[in-house]
């Protein structure tokens, strides 16, 4: 890949998501998840066929509705994060609008869905490059400081909910869940703490063409937490993921589960969590994961599995639908933009016009 990002492409998108790594990781996940599913857990499919049958459309639309409305302040967060970083060098004046940044993420989200190692993070970059017309590697730090903003967001609303659980007595915490959100964020802070002090010393180990990209995505990246503009994009943060909650809440509701919202409010967020795992939409780890965490929760195993198994038809198979054709419509109106610019570098220069017999030349 070079500085520029060139190599990012829709093809390149297109050519991942059916390739061998990505096929292994789900067949992996197929095999975890048939595994946890017929020796770990004990759920009646007759049951849980009726569960799902029985579901509430009106609070199965409101979790859809609560889930789609988060792109927009995911994506409003993000452009103040590039404005912050002045990715553009001209204050953000080329920065897209909230509503295109929420397409990017949900792009993003879909690549994340269906290929392997979070092909969609460098998507995201490659894109918002492309349309604000800024260095590939200065967009994919501001991606990397999302990241960041969004685990300790995770971070602290975990340890929330943690507590509404413990007073509420609705079940114990399982305290691996807490141990793993803090190693998170300690990774991430002391990965930026460290590309702070190194500053561009640590470009030395790179290739030398390779150099003035990462001075690019290290200020790309350091230069989206200034300080007066760090309060509104966390708050920012935090409300994309009280959605996500509202998401997971609307769909108990949906099933008609008696859980209590510390409950949903600790498992959604421990749902985000494991879907940082580099395999597509984290298939066959997160169904087991979340189910076993809901189990563990107090919730009883076919429940456990019914509301994983609605909630992931939102947030992982009608991402990849929707998002999937915002993908391909991003992709077509691409094309388009690029072929009209063809042919207009291609067109001849106007003919001059003048009267027979005269000098175009003379005055």
């Amino acid at each position: 890949m070079n500085e520029n990002g060139s190599q990012i492409s829709f093809s390149a998108v297109r050519s991942k998501i059916l390739s061998v790594p990505t096929l292994i990781a789900l067949l992996a996940g197929a095999a975890i998840l048939a595994f946890v599913l017929w020796r770990v857990f004990d759920f009646d499919w007759s049951e849980l066929w009726e569960n799902i049958k029985g579901i509430d459309p009106l609070l199965y639309l409101a979790a859809a509705i609560a889930y789609y409305v988060s792109f927009w302040f995911r994506g409003l967060r993000w452009r103040l994060i590039a404005i912050t970083a002045n990715i553009d060098g001209q204050d953000g004046k080329t920065v897209p609008g909230s509503t295109k940044m929420g397409g990017i993420i949900l792009m993003g989200w879909f690549a994340n869905s269906v290929a392997f190692l979070r092909l969609g993070d460098a998507l995201r970059g490659w894109t918002l490059s492309r349309e604000s017309k800024s260095p590939f590697a200065s967009s994919l730090g501001t991606v990397l400081a999302e990241r960041v903003q969004d685990m300790v967001a995770v971070l602290a609303l975990v340890f929330v909910a943690a507590i509404w659980v413990t007073v509420s007595g609705d079940a114990e915490v399982p305290g691996a869940v807490l141990v793993a959100a803090v190693v998170l964020v300690v990774v991430l802070v002391a990965g930026l703490i460290a590309m702070r002090l190194l500053g561009m010393r640590a470009s030395r180990f790179l290739p030398r063409r390779l150099q003035g990209a990462y001075g690019r995505f290290q200020e790309g990246t350091l230069s989206s937490f200034r300080g007066s503009q760090l309060p509104p994009q966390m708050a920012l943060g935090v409300i994309g993921w009280m959605l996500e909650i509202a998401r997971f809440y609307f769909v108990s509701q949906a099933l008609d589960l008696d859980i209590g919202f510390g409950v949903v409010m600790f498992a959604a967020l421990a749902n985000a969590m494991l879907t940082t795992i580099p395999t597509p939409g984290g298939f066959g780890f997160v169904e087991g994961g979340l189910t076993g965490l809901l189990v563990l929760l107090g919730t009883g195993d076919t429940d456990a599995l019914s509301l994983t198994v609605v909630d992931r038809s939102i947030s992982w198979l009608s991402v990849v639908l929707f998002g999937g054709a915002l993908f391909a419509i991003w992709q077509y109106r691409a094309a388009r933009s690029s072929q009209r610019n063809g042919s207009r570098a291609k067109a001849p220069p106007a003919a001059v016009s003048r009267t027979p017999g005269s000098d175009p030349t003379q005055t």
